[in-house]
């Protein structure tokens, strides 16, 4: 994809901005990034609300202390949880699947669960109780059903192709996975600005696929012709119009274009190459011999 132009502007005069890294300005995931992400929680592309950050009470089915660690959990107007996994700069190709490991752990959280999380948070003497009351007034319909499944957003500054093929795989088969990517500019003034724009899903997504797919019904309408050539000399020996068994001679069509010459040059360099019966034939054009 094309890096955007950032200019800033007085009157006629235009100045361009230059593109910088976290990591060439000494910027951080956990104190700059995440900082970011919680004061304005619309980075991550929907109407949400933080309900905690660095979320790390797992526990597995041995009772054991799990070390992984959530960047930051949130909640949309509807009640459905949103994961959000944030890297510095550029997303490392393991990146989906970490995130899937926390979506699948988060889904199984209760609002019992959830309110805990979030009375955590805001610190102080706030209770679950409260913080409950504070989710649900943040989205009225909240519970345990809303929940889940949650919807992953990875954000960050570059996304590699294994990333972005394997995300447009898992939206396609269901999971609502979004790519968010953010960029640093810095002004010649040495202001430094922030873009944050949404990467995946668009209606141009399937050009950061590895292999770009068919849509279903282009999928659906190249199988017909498939069978429909694969069946054509068994109905026309049902019709009568061949012989079963017959003798055909391969010709290539006018419609060959610039292939037909090294067609016919490759079928006449053997004697027998241009004929078959008819069973052996499969997608070609013929005639009766």
């Amino acid at each position: 994809m094309t890096d955007e132009l950032i200019f800033t502007v007085h009157d006629a005069t235009a100045k361009a901005a230059r593109r910088v890294s976290l990591t060439s300005v000494g910027l951080y995931e956990r104190q700059h990034l995440q900082e970011w992400v919680l004061a304005h929680p619309e980075i991550l592309g929907a109407d949400a609300k933080i309900v905690t950050f660095e979320f790390d009470r797992w526990i597995s089915g041995g009772a054991q202390a799990a070390a992984d660690r959530l960047d930051v959990l949130a909640v949309d107007r509807t009640g459905r949880l949103i994961v959000g996994e944030l890297k510095r700069d550029k997303a490392p190709g393991t990146v989906t699947m970490q995130a899937i490991n926390y979506a699948a752990m988060v889904s199984r959280f209760s609002l019992d669960i959830l309110s805990e999380a979030h009375a955590a948070y805001l610190g102080g003497d706030v209770t679950p109780s409260q913080a409950r009351d504070q989710l649900q007034e943040w989205a009225g319909d909240i519970s345990d059903e809303t929940l889940a499944p949650p919807q992953i957003v990875l954000l960050a500054s570059e996304f590699g192709r294994s990333t972005t093929n394997t995300a447009l795989f898992l939206f396609e088969a269901g999971i609502d996975i979004r790519l968010r990517r953010y960029q640093l500019y810095e002004t010649q003034s040495g202001e430094r600005v922030l873009t944050v724009s949404q990467l995946l899903p668009v209606p141009e997504a399937e050009e950061f696929m590895i292999k770009p797919r068919s849509s279903s019904a282009t999928q659906a309408d190249a199988r017909i012709r498939r069978e429909r050539r694969a069946s054509i000399t068994a109905r026309l020996v049902s019709a009568n119009a061949i012989a079963q068994n017959a003798r055909l001679t391969i010709v290539v069509p006018n419609g060959t274009q610039e292939d037909q010459d090294m067609i016919r040059a490759w079928l006449e360099s053997k004697p027998d190459r241009a004929s078959a019966t008819q069973h052996q034939v499969d997608n070609a054009a013929v005639v009766p011999n």
